[in-house]
């Protein structure tokens, strides 16, 4: 299941692919030496009829002059003399661009945008710049979408920086890079229609690079290793300080790549969708209860609560040992649920979805004696309007109910005149929903209590 990968040489149609994504890699903590790894990235621009080397830096080049470095670089004798179709690199770090957008689509709790020297306040909408840092606490989550459609998720205790967001001018393309410096990301991205397009995750200690594809992105905090999982389409991953001397590996999907702080790379297969016993069930206790098949693979679970099926706005979040998961109550409504597996090797699994109803309806009761007889008592929690029902049976729970009192809106009874005897009681409740547009009602039972009468 895990396989250590030191020194793998790429394929070449593998170099191939990367080569259009990243042709530098850096993986140093710092701001100053991913700059530098920048600089030495580059893109392929086919020369066209009508170009000119002169042109192309006056329209696409930061400066007129820059256009010697092309010729340099490209080795270029005479540049009034470059064939059509020749490839030409050209660095990165020379080309004009417009700055790309962000947009903050969903957030709940504890999150900070910072940009500029300036905390901006979290709304939905809100534009978010390259060089925006963004900070998650404890149960906060944040979602981004970026202009070609691609979403960047933020779970809980998170910290990321926006490093590019840029729309080159040269090929038409974009160039998107964000920077995980703690905690996780989810990266949907949207397919890439330009061969110069790149999306790419940097981390302390490797960078992976993407043309559209569903993975997840998490720095270790205790060991620094960083975990790549694929879920859906491919990923590059490398380690090291560049794309020649470090270690390049794909990871397709259902597999995941494991960068160490001392250079080793390790690939695994990631356990399958773990299985949901009743997800049906209506959610109606004090706590979320999900029960997730037992596996001997699995270590635990983390399942993650949102109120769309994109899970674009997260609503929980929770990791536990074992196979029982209980999150803290949420409003009502219908939700989706995102389940993986966890295994010892670190690596978190294909994910299983479901969707689910979230209605409150707690019951409990009580029976005490009296002056004036027997009297039971009930309460609960829930929107919406409920009626209860009072059931009591003679010696066996099994027995023909001799009172059946339905349709009660109070929360008391009392009852003068039972006779010696044992007797089991239960509570039982209607709730219908509080939304007018939800016409399915709740109906539950307390378990029978035992009762016994001495006048």
């Amino acid at each position: 299941m895990f396989e250590e990968v030191r020194n793998l040489t790429p394929s070449s149609g593998l170099r191939i692919f990367a080569g259009f994504l990243i042709v530098a890699l850096a993986f140093a903590p710092n701001e100053s030496t991913a700059q530098n790894s920048r600089d030495t990235e580059q893109i392929s621009y086919v020369f066209k009829r009508g170009d000119t080397l002169s042109g192309l830096a006056s329209r696409y080049l930061r400066k007129q002059s820059d256009y010697r470095a092309v010729q340099r670089l490209n080795r270029i004798a005479n540049p009034r003399q470059i064939p059509m179709g020749k490839s030409l690199l050209v660095p990165v770090s020379l080309l004009k661009y417009r700055p790309s957008k962000a947009s903050l689509v969903a957030f709940r709790g504890n999150v900070s945008i910072a940009a500029d020297g300036q905390n901006l306040t979290p709304v939905q909408g809100l534009s978010v710049s390259e060089g925006s840092r963004i900070t998650t606490a404890a149960l906060s989550f944040l979602t981004l979408q970026l202009e070609d459609g691609s979403r960047v998720s933020l779970p809980s205790n998170s910290n990321v920086r926006i490093t590019r967001l840029r729309h080159i001018l040269l090929t038409d393309s974009v160039d998107y890079e964000i920077a995980v410096d703690k905690g996780r990301i989810r990266s949907k991205v949207a397919p890439l229609q330009k061969k110069a397009d790149r999306y790419r995750v940097r981390t302390p200690v490797a960078v992976s690079a993407v043309r559209g594809t569903d993975y997840r992105t998490r720095v270790d905090e205790i060991s620094g290793t960083v975990f790549s999982e694929t879920v859906e389409g491919e990923v590059v991953v490398a380690a090291g300080k560049n794309l020649n001397s470090g270690t390049l590996i794909s990871i397709p999907a259902g597999t995941g790549a494991a960068a160490t702080v001392t250079g080793a790379l390790a690939k695994a297969e990631l356990l399958a969708q773990p299985e949901l016993l009743d997800p049906a069930k209506i959610q109606s206790e004090a706590e979320l209860r999900f029960a997730v098949e037992p596996r001997d693979a699995a270590i635990g679970h983390r399942i993650m609560i949102a109120s769309d099926a994109g899970f674009v706005d997260i609503v929980a979040e929770l990791q536990v040992e074992g196979a029982g998961i209980s999150l803290p109550t949420i409003p009502n409504g219908r939700y989706f649920a995102r389940v993986t597996a966890l295994a010892a090797d670190g690596f978190e699994g294909m994910p299983a979805t479901y969707s689910f109803k979230r209605q409150l309806s707690t019951l409990g009761g009580s029976a005490d004696s009296g002056d004036f007889g027997y009297r039971f008592k009930w309460f609960g929690e829930g929107e919406g309007q409920r009626f209860y029902r009072l059931q009591i049976v003679k010696d066996s729970k099994t027995a023909i109910p001799i009172i059946d009192e339905a349709g009660l809106s109070t929360d008391t009874i009392t009852l003068s005149d039972l006779a010696d005897g044992e007797y089991y009681w239960r509570i039982g409740v209607i709730q219908f929903s509080s939304d007018p547009d939800d016409r399915e009602a709740i109906e539950k039972w307390t378990d029978f209590e035992k009762l016994t009468v001495v006048n």
